[in-house]
């Protein structure tokens, strides 16, 4: 039972779900490009012989992700988060050891391991089974921390940087993953309330209003797995989340591309934290529209941000440091949006009646896409000595991803969901 007046516990899991995708997303993902060609100057390769092991890390996920559910039902989920947690901090704190190429994909291919279940497989479930009132806006507070985690430690990465070098920024960088991951998930984390003997947060009044999230309204209706996979729409969804996924890799490139401009290091950190700004700012905004105005409007406004801030990064060396900022911060929306909005049209489309298992299948594309993307754009960067080529193929990218999730939206009505 719940005592009045008492900090629900709900709201700790909030917070540890906040630190966890700061630790795990703030820092192993997006600090990674500020580390690419430090290694590569170093080792005298191509940044896309190093960012490889991004690829590896995402390719790793997109064959997990599936299996995820079903390992996180089987064990206790404090252990799953924990092992996963010293998976990824010794993964990456370890690259800092290597003095050669190779070993960055082993860790690429842990951190994968750790990622599936820190960043994709847990989470969501965790806060749906603790939150029955404002899960949608806890959750986005939570997953605001990637981007609050990135901004902060982006800014750190390049001091370190600088101070005492890559290889021991990547050690201090694991040590801080461990802190900022294993208290809580073993000492904080539970799966269910039921295991505190306590009800979620909002049970009684989530069955009284009408103003609940979408997720709460639509979890006894919808299509099944094996129903939405016969439909044109699942693959249209899965279209348009593995192009969203491909075209967000343009973060990873931004502290690149600022310094491939003839900007600094110093210039690119704050690149990157625009970025993460943006991407923080554009959870609450894309949520705040699809509440309001519906999922349509936030599709329009994420993937055009996202269009329009690749635009001015284009041509930021003509116009100036203002407008690559700029273009950085609103590409960060849209980036935003590449993980905000494929949970969201999943269940406008198909519903919430097997929502859990369509959305880990669909999310396999966006893995994917990550891991096809890191590795396609740093090739392009290296055979062209620009980023030009890699920014129109990204306008084209949103183009079609946006096409693709109008349709699916047109499908719905023949599902009846």
């Amino acid at each position: 039972m719940n005592k009045k007046g008492k900090l629900h516990y709900a709201w700790w899991i909030m917070i540890a779900s906040s630190a966890i995708y700061a630790a795990s997303v703030g820092i192993i993902v997006s600090c990674a490009g500020l580390l690419y060609r430090a290694v590569a100057e170093d080792f005298e390769v191509g940044v896309s012989e190093i960012s490889l092991y991004t690829s590896l890390m995402y390719l790793t996920i997109t064959v997990l992700l599936p299996f995820a559910g079903k390992i996180l039902n089987k064990f206790d989920i404090r252990y799953v988060l924990t092992l996963a947690g010293l998976v990824n901090a010794l993964a990456f704190g370890l690259m800092g050891t290597y003095n050669s190429v190779f070993p960055f994909y082993f860790s690429g291919i842990a951190l994968g391991i750790g990622s599936t279940f820190l960043i994709y497989g847990s989470i969501p479930l965790i806060m749906n089974n603790w939150f029955k009132a404002k899960v949608g806006t806890t959750l986005g507070i939570a997953m605001a921390f990637m981007g609050i985690g990135g901004a902060v430690f982006a800014q750190i990465t390049a001091l370190f940087i600088e101070s005492i070098g890559w290889r021991l920024t990547y050690i201090v960088l694991g040590m801080i993953v461990a802190i900022l991951i294993l208290p809580f998930s073993i000492f904080v984390i539970r799966s269910k309330p039921e295991e505190l003997n306590m009800r979620p947060y909002g049970a009684d009044e989530a069955k009284n209003t009408d103003h609940e999230p979408a997720v709460q309204k639509t979890s006894a209706t919808g299509v099944t797995k094996s129903a939405a996979m016969r439909s044109p729409a699942f693959y249209l969804v899965m279209l348009f989340t593995g192009l969203f996924g491909l075209a967000s890799t343009v973060s990873f490139h931004v502290p690149n591309f600022v310094q491939s401009v003839g900007f600094t290091a110093a210039m690119a950190a704050v690149g990157v934290t625009c970025v993460t700004i943006g991407q923080t700012g554009g959870k609450f905004l894309l949520g705040a529209i699809n509440d309001r105005f519906g999922v349509k409007a936030a599709l329009f406004v994420g993937i055009g941000s996202g269009m329009i801030g690749v635009i001015a990064l284009l041509i930021s060396d003509s116009f100036g440091i203002g407008i690559l900022y700029a273009g950085a911060l609103l590409f960060g929306v849209g980036f935003s949006g590449s993980t905000l909005l494929p949970p969201v049209v999943i269940r406008e489309v198909f519903g919430g009646r097997d929502y859990a298992s369509i959305y880990t299948t669909i999310m396999s594309a966006s893995t994917l896409g990550v891991a096809f993307g890191t590795t396609l754009f740093s090739y392009l960067y290296d055979l062209t000595s620009s980023y030009y080529i890699v920014f129109i193929i990204v306008i084209a990218i949103f183009i079609v991803s946006i096409s693709s999730s109008l349709f699916s939206l047109a499908w719905k009505k023949r599902l009846n969901v």
